[in-house]
């Protein structure tokens, strides 16, 4: 610790890897629509018969370092390493590692910010799994996303069926589709003013919010180096449904150095809006706007029955975000699941998945487990 904080809540991805010994390399991903984000690889550390890559897809306020942050014993992107696995950990657009554009300006322009899980959905991900079959050249790639980053992958698989051929396997940890059950009374309250907040964002000139230059992360890091579990802790129980203790004071501390990291206003209102429907359905733009990019008044549905690749859901009785009586309505339509399983575990909420003191026991080893049965 250095000044009585811990070194690793301020360094990025290449720093921390590095630290602990692995070898990890930074790539550019161009999507179709000009967003140029940047991968991590981690390089898998033995050389087995070759298998298949792992794209690790982060939530939505986080980045890649969400993989990485616990150490090289408990971080899931080392453990995969270990393992023998080449990984690759995305960041979407608008992250801090992604905030680059072939010619629109984060800071600048507006238009940058004019997306949400939709756009990545139709354009990150796909670009993503390309570049990273065109470098590895495999056929087909495991997923592993968490929170937001199952919605991107609903999403894709939804308008973009095509990519279920470039999927061996996909886990996703706490999914997120259906917010009709939705446990946490903060979301729920703010979604009421979905368009009443964005629209004010908006005339105020913020189209990015919980950016890593921005104020409240700097307070936030702050604040959870001196007391981890009283203040960022107790904001987790808030909203997520986090039992203090669950995840270790350390870690908790070291990552949220690591979150709140840049998301767009449309993202947060595009789920404030599925709160709101009870629907997993498209932006809804407003009647005009909604008849000339849908063809209907009322945005479509994602019709995530197109999912034919095998699909795990990982699910928890404790997660608030992430509630099982939505995650059964997504396990009813999806058509190839291997299995929906329940953490056993009271305590478990949504990001216990990633930091959890007991992840590597109840999440990770069951990862490598579903990869193993599928490394054909």
């Amino acid at each position: 610790m250095a000044l009585g904080f811990y070194e690793d809540t301020y360094l990025n991805f290449t720093e921390l890897t590095n630290k602990y010994g692995y070898r990890s390399k930074e790539h550019t991903v161009a999507t179709e629509d000009g967003y140029l984000l940047t991968v991590f690889r981690i390089l898998p550390q033995c050389n087995r018969r070759q298998r298949f890559p792992v794209i690790l897809a982060h939530g939505i306020y986080d980045s890649s370092d969400a993989w990485i942050i616990t150490g090289p014993k408990t971080g899931l992107g080392y453990i995969l390493s270990n393992n023998c696995y080449d990984v690759w950990a995305a960041n979407l657009r608008g992250n801090v590692y992604s905030r680059k554009h072939i010619r629109l300006d984060p800071n600048k322009d507006s238009d940058y910010w004019e997306f949400s899980f939709d756009e990545i959905g139709r354009f990150d991900l796909p670009a993503i799994i390309d570049y990273v079959l065109g470098v590895t050249k495999q056929s087909k790639t495991y997923y592993v996303g968490h929170s937001q980053g199952t919605t991107d992958f609903f999403v894709m698989g939804s308008l973009r069926p095509e990519y279920n051929n470039k999927i061996q396997l996909s886990v996703q940890l706490a999914p997120v589709a259906w917010m009709k059950n939705l446990r946490g009374v903060i979301p729920k309250i703010i979604a009421r003013q979905t368009k009443n907040i964005k629209d004010f964002l908006y005339a105020a000139g913020f189209r990015e919010l919980f950016a890593k230059q921005q104020f409240i992360h700097a307070i936030s890091e702050i604040l959870c180096q001196y007391f981890p579990q009283e203040v960022c802790g107790t904001a987790l129980t808030l909203t997520t449904g986090y039992i203090r203790g669950s995840i270790t004071s350390k870690n908790l501390a070291v990552v949220i150095g690591h979150i709140l990291v840049g998301v767009s206003v449309k993202t947060l209102a595009h789920f404030g809006q599925l709160i709101i429907s009870e629907k997993f359905q498209r932006f809804d733009e407003g009647k005009e706007i909604n008849i000339k990019t849908y063809g209907t008044v009322i945005p479509p549905q994602y019709n995530v029955s197109l999912i034919t690749s095998p699909v795990v859901l990982v699910c928890a009785e404790n997660d608030w975000l992430s509630s099982l009586r939505d995650i059964n309505i997504l396990n009813s339509r999806l058509p190839n699941v291997v299995e929906k399983y329940i953490v056993p575990e009271p305590t478990w909420s949504h990001n216990n998945y990633e930091w959890g003191i007991n992840a590597t026991e109840y999440v990770f080893d069951r990862i490598l487990n579903y990869f193993e049965k599928f490394n054909t």
